[in-house]
């Protein structure tokens, strides 16, 4: 091979630095062969000498380009290499490269380029953050700061420079950035530190305890970084204190900012802890680590024992999820490998962080990732969508790479389970710190939606390039004939999966989805096993926790013990990351003690399995499934005949077409419900198994509380709710088999709004059939079944009530069922206690009663008056609903009007009721409308004050929105609330595997006007009612009480229903005690000062403390 005039050129570039004379005449060459160009004395050399010739002018070359020579300097060097009469082979090149490379600190730059927002940027740099400091490569972390076009000084970002210029002092080099003062504070104060001595040279160099305050204030720490950080500081001033405590206001400031707590953080002298020890602690806590350390938790089916599932066709699975993992492990340390080197050039990975083994292990990745495709995405019913595989994956890595600055402090967190039962006065958060203050903030890195999005498509890649199988082999296995297609083709190598398009039914345009798809005879096989006596991987934050969360302190941030778990739950992680700024931003970090203290004593509370329910649940479900149980059904309706195109008419074509897509809607639906009741139950025979378990919370941007397990908690229908009950029982006392019955009543759902002493005397009139309800669980001819609430909760009652009248002695029979007290319309509630309306309190149980009031009843009347009056003029939608509108029609629309409900969303509410009751399809429509615009004006004639608070909080809302920012307010327990209504942005991601196309709100996007406006009256009411549901909580806690909620639905044990009732009314007295609008409306001046918002409308004579003696206020 000839070397030519341009390749000449090249090698002369790169090698003009070099001290050697070898190409003094290289301009002379032109198409010659390079070797005789050479000086003469090179030729009469050894081959040893000439090998070491070679391999010197690779590391040279390599050493003058970075390590990034171009293929041209490549291939004359490779030439040169043959003529001389040596090899150098590739494996020693790319050593001899990554060795030239290492040694000048750019073992991380093959192709990086810094492109696009700073939150790309500071996204990029923190993920090289890891491997650029361990590996000690300063320079490469300086080449990557000074090669982003800013750098926001944002605390992530001040903790990362912090930890350079400790790098730079371990290394004895002088730090190139700019730093901060307050870092060049630090690094002098470790500079000075020798041994055990500190060189003070400086007089205004003093260590005081406020600069340590600060310190801790600004930066989060690597632990072995905040060690060096303490014992320098330590040596210089012995009386230094490290404690996060610091950071936080002081419990009077707290007080005088929300005086609503004032009264939360005074424990009573008399306060017993609700719950007795945990049992098996250590054993509960080795599980639940190993889980969180998985990232996967493994959860056994509950179907049935299938046909043709024999261990031959588990084994085979076992064996090619080896294999899968095997190569896929490998195909991400090559990838790996040759990215580092800087060969692989593919603009999609930019925003990528490098999958790395010293970033994640790579072998748990791949295996992980099988598992994961293999028990979930191949069984989901036409593949998933690309977006959400690559999310999750990403996600994935995310918390391993996070869990390599996690260190689990078990002494500490064992030391607090067993001391919480001995301190009952103190909130979880104060035991916490009784047994060692926490000292400094840990790092945590964060990474935003695009770049999980670029590792879980890069990973998919690999997945779609390495994964393979033998189809004849797999047939066999099945037992199915290779068809006639197949035959003839070599199917050792099938891919497993196709990445296809889809398109999308379900939006607007024809908008392709990409998809992931198994190969029909890997997902029959998988389908076989799962369906039968398979399992399923989940990740593990969707499971209830093993042992109890950790409080959520300052430091920890999580209620789990390595996971990370957003305090607040937005769509997005970019939202999340903006909700922390704001949070730093307004320095309130602080002011969300008493609301963490809420959530810290729901996740108290133990958790354990009906297992008689239970059982009875998976029995129907395999049986089939029943509708009027709420266990979905297994489609079995046949698709209609295609008509002849020829033949057909255009009306019967359409009507065709109609049919066939009702069907498969409902098909779609129906296989839906039964995969989310499949991971329902299977999630509940396996906690059955654990005794114990427990819930960890979080809230949305509204102060709303939610378990942080989406698959079986108390927030979900029916058949969940039925399935679980408290994991520590109490007598039933005196009262407790009396809120039994009329809990039993409530869940039959026949008299609702009568009286509590109608529904124990309805119950005894009953006590029969309850009684061979608990016998029999008969699901066709048993009383629980033909309830029209919730049978499964009722069926759970019956089985309660009879174990209790069996007993000995009913008072002393321990149960372990939760009562459930639920709020009049709440909504309704808090709109006449923030006016002060004394008539619409009066109609929702505000105000004491003999019997309940019932406001739905009440609308239901002014409807049906109206609807009358206009039969009367003839009107023809009016004469249809004659008869035909009851309390449940109306019901949903009535209690959802005060959270916003559109006319429309009324509409299709109330058509949704009159197709259940078999009004013909073509007039439920016209009915549904008609009505939803009676009900909204009956609600209006009823409840005037609300209406006129609702415009108000419409009006000041959008002129917050007016300024260009979201619209915020803080709840009375100091939670600090941001509307999370942006104009919406497409967002597209590069990965290797496709271009990925999201709409997704962003929060640096101007405000969307319309919803911040629309949506903030029912966001304002739901964080008023999530106030009063954690005070609720607080102080039931502190008496004692065992409590949970679902919103407005507050739980307890038979025993506790009374004590718990006076409490929620005498918080609810308290909250309300405050001008809770006044208070909004200067909240909003404040932060807009430029910005009028109109007068509050009057209000009216309601006494609040007189809800104390309303006992239908919750009923």
């Amino acid at each position: 091979m000839h070397i030519t005039y341009h390749t000449v050129q090249t090698f002369q570039h790169y090698f003009k630095q070099i001290n050697l004379r070898m190409l003094r005449n290289v301009r002379r060459v032109g198409k010659r062969p390079l070797l005789k160009a050479l000086p003469h004395r090179y030729k009469e050399t050894s081959a040893t000498e000439r090998l070491e010739t070679i391999r010197q002018l690779y590391k040279d070359a390599f050493q003058l380009t970075d390590g990034r020579p171009s293929a041209a300097l490549l291939e004359a060097l490779s030439q040169q290499s043959k003529l001389e009469g040596v090899l150098v082979s590739g494996e020693e090149v790319h050593a001899l490269k990554f060795e030239a490379r290492e040694r000048t600190g750019h073992t991380l730059l093959p192709i990086i380029k810094i492109k696009g927002t700073t939150e790309n940027c500071r996204i990029m740099l923190e993920s090289y953050l890891d491997i650029c400091l361990t590996k000690n490569e300063l320079g490469n972390f300086v080449e990557l700061i000074n090669r982003c076009p800013q750098f926001p000084t944002t605390r992530i970002n001040q903790s990362i420079l912090l930890r350079y210029a400790l790098m730079c002092i371990r290394s004895e080099v002088t730090p190139r950035l700019d730093l901060s003062p307050l870092i060049k504070r630090v690094v002098v104060l470790l500079e000075r530190c020798r041994g055990d001595k500190f060189i003070s040279c400086q007089s205004d160099m003093e260590i005081s305890q406020e600069f340590i305050n600060q310190v801790l204030h600004t930066f989060s720490f690597y632990p072995s970084d905040f060690l060096e950080f303490k014992t320098a500081a330590l040596i210089a001033n012995p009386h230094l204190k490290f404690s996060l405590s610091s950071r936080h206001i002081s419990e009077e400031e707290l007080c005088e900012r929300y005086p609503v707590t004032r009264h939360l953080l005074e424990s009573p002298s008399n306060a017993t802890f609700p719950y007795p020890p945990t049992p098996s602690l250590t054993y509960r806590v080795a599980s639940q680590l190993e889980n969180e350390r998985n990232e996967f938790t493994l959860l056994r089916s509950i179907g049935e024992e299938g046909e043709g599932v024999g261990e031959g066709v588990t084994q085979y699975k076992r064996k090619l999820q080896k294999q899968w993992s095997r190569e896929l492990h490998l195909a991400l340390v090559r990838e790996s490998r040759l990215y580092r080197l800087g060969n692989y050039d593919d603009y999609r990975l930019r925003n990528c962080p490098i999958l790395d083994d010293q970033i994640v292990n790579l072998k748990e990745v791949a295996e992980q990732t099988v598992n994961y495709i293999c028990e979930v995405l191949i069984n989901q019913y036409s593949g998933i969508g690309i977006i959400k595989v690559a999310s999750v994956l990403g996600d994935m890595v995310y918390r391993k790479y996070r869990n390599k600055f996690t260190e689990f402090p078990a002494d500490h967190y064992t030391a607090y389970i067993k001391s919480l039962p001995s301190n009952p006065g103190l909130n979880p958060q104060s035991v916490w710190d009784s047994h060692g203050e926490t000292e400094f903030q840990p790092f945590t890195p964060q990474w935003n939606d695009a770049t999980l999005d670029s590792i879980g498509g890069f990973i998919l890649n690999l997945v779609l390039k390495s994964c393979y199988f033998d189809r004849d082999e797999c047939r066999e296995i099945l037992g199915k004939k290779i068809s006639k297609e197949d035959e003839g083709e070599d199917g050792r190598h099938t891919p497993v999966f196709v990445h296809t398009y889809l398109i999308s039914t379900t939006m607007e345009t024809n908008h392709p989805i990409g998809t992931f798809i198994a190969n029909p005879l890997i997902k029959d096989l998988i389908h076989r096993i799962t369906h039968s006596r398979g399992q399923f991987y989940f990740p593990t934050s969707e499971v209830p926790m093993m042992c109890p969360p950790r409080p959520w302190n300052y430091a920890t941030r999580t209620p789990m013990l390595l996971n990370d778990v957003p305090f607040i739950r937005y769509a997005g992680r970019d939202w999340e990351l903006y909700y922390k700024s704001m949070l730093h931003a307004h320095d309130r970090s602080g002011h969300t003690a008493v609301v963490k203290c809420g959530l810290d004593i729901l996740g108290c509370l133990p958790w354990s399995i009906n297992k008689q329910v239970l059982q009875k649940q998976i029995d129907v479900y395999n049986d089939g499934g029943l509708a009027k149980l709420s266990i979905a059904t297994v489609f079995d309706k046949k698709y209609p005949s295609k008509p002849n195109p020829t033949t057909a008419t255009d009306t019967e074509l359409q009507e065709y077409r109609r049919e066939v897509k009702a069907l498969k809607k409902e098909e779609d639906e129906l296989y839906s419900l039964r995969s989310t009741q499949l991971y329902t139950l299977s999630h509940a025979r396996h906690l059955a198994s654990k005794g114990l378990f427990w819930q960890c919370y979080n809230m949305d941007f509204r102060g709303r509380v939610y378990p942080v397990a989406p698959h079986l908690s108390q927030m979900m229908g029916d058949p969940a709710r039925g399935a679980l009950q408290f994991g520590h029982g109490a007598p039933l006392g005196e009262d407790g088999l009396r809120w039994l019955k009329i809990h039993c009543v409530n869940k039959f759902g026949a008299i609702s709004k009568a009286s509590f002493d109608e529904k124990e005397a309805y119950a005894d009139e009953r006590i029969d059939q309850i009684l061979e309800s608990a016998d029999t669980l008969d699901t066709d001819r048993g009383w629980w079944a033909q309830s029209t609430e919730d049978p499964w909760q009722c069926l759970a009652t019956c089985i309660e009530i009879a174990a209790a009248l069996r007993s000995p002695d009913p008072t002393t029979y321990i149960t372990h069922l939760p009562v459930h007290m639920d709020g009049s319309c709440n909504g309704l509630q808090h709109y006449a206690a923030l006016g002060k309306d004394l008539e619409g309190a009066v109609k929702v149980n505000v105000t004491p009663s003999p019997h309940p009031q019932d406001v739905y009843t009440a609308v239901l009347d002014i409807v049906v008056r109206l609807a009358g009056e206009d039969a009367d003029k003839g009107l023809e939608v009016a004469q249809l609903v004659q008869n035909k509108v009851y309390r449940k029609t109306l019901k949903q629309t009535i209690m959802t009007q005060v959270y916003g409900v559109t006319l429309y969303g009324g509409k299709e509410q109330i058509r949704g009721k009159l197709l259940d009751q078999g009004i013909d399809r073509m007039d439920a429509g016209r009915c549904a409308a008609y009505l939803s615009k009676l009900t909204f004006r009956a609600v209006g004639e009823l409840f005037t004050q609300a209406q006129q608070i609702q415009e108000w909080l419409n009006t000041a809302a959008y002129e917050f929105a007016g300024t260009g920012a979201p619209v915020s307010w803080t709840t009375p327990l100091g939670l600090f609330c941001v509307q999370p209504y942006t104009k919406e942005k497409r967002q597209v991601v590069h990965t290797s595997l496709q271009t990925l196309n999201k709409v997704v709100p962003k929060p640096t996007m101007d405000v969307n006007k319309r919803k911040q406006r629309t949506a903030f009256p029912p966001n304002f009411v739901h964080s008023q009612d999530s106030t009063h549901m954690l005070m609720t909580a607080i102080k039931c806690h502190q008496e004692g009480i065992p409590f949970a909620a679902v919103h407005d639905s507050y739980w307890t044990l038979p025993a506790h229903v009374g004590r718990m009732n006076a409490i929620l009314r005498e918080q609810f007295a308290i909250m309300y005690s405050y001008d809770v609008l006044k208070n909004l409306k200067k909240s909003f001046e404040k932060s807009c000062p430029e910005h009028t918002f109109g007068e509050l409308p009057a209000s009216g004579k309601l006494d609040i403390n007189s809800v104390k003696d309303s006992d239908y206020f919750f009923s």
